[in-house]
Parts: C-alpha cells; structure tokens; sequence
C-alpha cells in the first residue's frame, strides 16, 4: 500500500512538473507546450484523474491530447500552428545568438529535426477520425498491455 502511494505521488509531482514547464513553455521560446501538456496529462491519469479531467476539457489543450492519445497524430491546422510556432521561436533565437555559428547551426539541427518529426506524424483527417486505433486509447477504465498491430493514418 505505501509503495502503491508512493507511486502515485511521484505520478503526481511529475505531473505539476510538465504542467509548469508547458505554461513557461507557452510563453519562452525554445521550450514546447504542447508535449510537457501530454506528458502532464499521462501523469495525471496514474495520480490525480480530476487533474486529467481538467486538462481534457481545457478548450485549446483538451483536443490534442485526445487526438494524440486516439489516433497518434495532429489535426492539419494543429501542425500548421505548432511548424509556425517553431519557425518564429526557433528564428529568434537563431536571430539572438549572433555570431555563433557552432551554436546556430545545432540549434538549426534541432529545428529542422523537430519540424521533421511533426511533419511525419500522421495527419487526422474526417475519414481517420472514424477509426481510432485500439491500442492508443488511454484511458478506458483499466490501462490494457495487450500487443496490437499499428496503423498509419
């Protein structure tokens, strides 16, 4: 039982941890939202599901973490927001670096790896929201470790 609360807390902590570094995220370039938001919203659902909850109805966070939890991908306009996002946080800081080539252009790496990355996540269109993939709903009363095949949408 201690282990078992233990456990929860740590959930917990790691929780406020990502939601704390998601809001800084919204506001300082270089540091994403979104992620720490989905990875806040995962330690949510094993410690505090009225936190989960919260942040499911969130009206800008809510839908993207259901659709990366259902389908594993992003709306169209969800990855034109987050590729423009990038663009302007990723120039400024290229911009604010100066004349440090070696560190421009590992940040530019980065950049293009990250832009890369959502670019090749799968876009959910009308016709994929009607098929959700079964092993990606997180939380349907009990979490299944069963093995299933993975779709591309």
């Amino acid at each position: 039982m201690a282990i078992h609360t233990a456990r929860k807390h740590l959930w917990a902590a790691l929780g406020w941890l990502n939601l704390a570094l998601g809001i800084i995220g919204a506001v300082t370039p270089l540091l994403p939202t979104t992620v720490f938001i989905l990875m806040a919203a995962a330690c949510f659902s094993r410690s505090h599901p009225a936190l989960e909850q919260k942040l499911l109805d969130h009206p800008r966070f809510g839908p993207a973490i259901r659709d990366w939890r259902t389908y594993r991908g992003m709306r169209r306009q969800t990855k034109r927001i987050a590729l423009l996002a990038m663009a302007i946080s990723f120039g400024t800081s290229l911009a604010m670096l100066g004349s440090q080539p070696l560190l421009q252009a590992m940040l530019a790496a980065l950049w293009l790896g990250l832009s890369a990355w959502i670019w090749h996540l799968p876009t959910i269109t009308a016709s994929s929201a009607a098929q959700p993939l079964p092993q990606c709903a997180m939380r349907q009363g009990v979490h299944k470790e069963e093995s299933h095949g993975h779709q591309q949408h």
